[in-house]
């Protein structure tokens, strides 16, 4: 092996390194994908776990349609921002084929607080 098909070979292994860490780092839910997302400067949520799922028990629902959304930590990044709103009262639920959000609430929903939860984790809310 001469020393021109070691080097092309070592650079080949470092990067395949390199890819095979961030693959791993995506789709561990670790790092954000690459395909866009939350900006740099969005508000990061906690994770909000929402005891009450029995829809009979939510009397106001709203459906957003959701822009900027590229993979399932996306999804769980908008559903946290906008499960945050309510103290237990709001659950969201976030399709990401559709883009969409569908809120549901048990007090009356307040469309401009959803909308500004959902810009602050890094995304938009798209009117059309």
């Amino acid at each position: 092996m001469n020393i021109q098909t070691f080097v092309l070979l070592a650079i080949i292994v470092v990067g395949m390194l390199f890819a095979l860490r961030r693959t791993y780092r995506v789709f561990s839910l670790k790092d954000d994908c690459c395909g866009g997302g939350a900006k740099d400067s969005s508000k990061k949520f906690k994770a909000v776990k929402v005891e009450d799922t029995d829809e009979a028990n939510y009397k106001h629902a709203l459906d957003v349609k959701i822009g900027g959304m590229t993979c399932e930590k996306c999804v769980q990044n908008v559903q946290n921002a906008i499960n945050s709103i309510g103290e237990g009262d709001v659950w969201a639920r976030v399709d990401l084929d559709t883009r969409m959000a569908h809120v549901l609430s048990k007090e009356p929903i307040d469309q401009a607080a959803v909308e500004a939860a959902v810009e602050q984790a890094g995304y938009f809310v798209s009117h059309r």
